[in-house]
């Protein structure tokens, strides 16, 4: 188990040491805090869930299929990937058709 970054017996070890900073009676009353705050979040997701799907009904959007949209097209690495792979087609066409026309610059000045 992998929870975090953390490994599992590394997890028993931040409880243990938890336990004996907090003492039983902390380590209890850390334990129902955190089941509170989990409690918490659920309910606000619910709420948020649940105020999206009203908000969407009433929009119209709830017939809306999105399963055929793949957002990985709009990946802006995946973009520049592309671009750069065209670019480097047309260079290479370009020096597979021969020199292009010469310059009127002198030769080691560049272009």
């Amino acid at each position: 188990m992998n929870l975090f970054g953390i490994s599992s017996v590394e997890l028993v070890i931040v409880l243990v040491v938890v336990v004996l900073v907090l003492g039983p009676s902390g380590f209890a009353q850390a334990v129902r805090a955190f089941r509170r705050g989990v409690e918490l979040v659920r309910t606000w997701s619910a709420r948020l869930r649940e105020e999206a799907q009203r908000d969407s009904a009433a929009v119209g959007l709830e017939e809306l299929d999105l399963s055929s949209l793949d957002l990985r097209q709009y990946d802006p690495r995946e973009i520049v990937r592309q671009a750069v792979r065209e670019e480097m087609d047309a260079w290479m066409k370009q020096g597979a058709a021969g020199p292009g026309p010469k310059s009127d610059l002198p030769p080691g000045t560049g272009r």
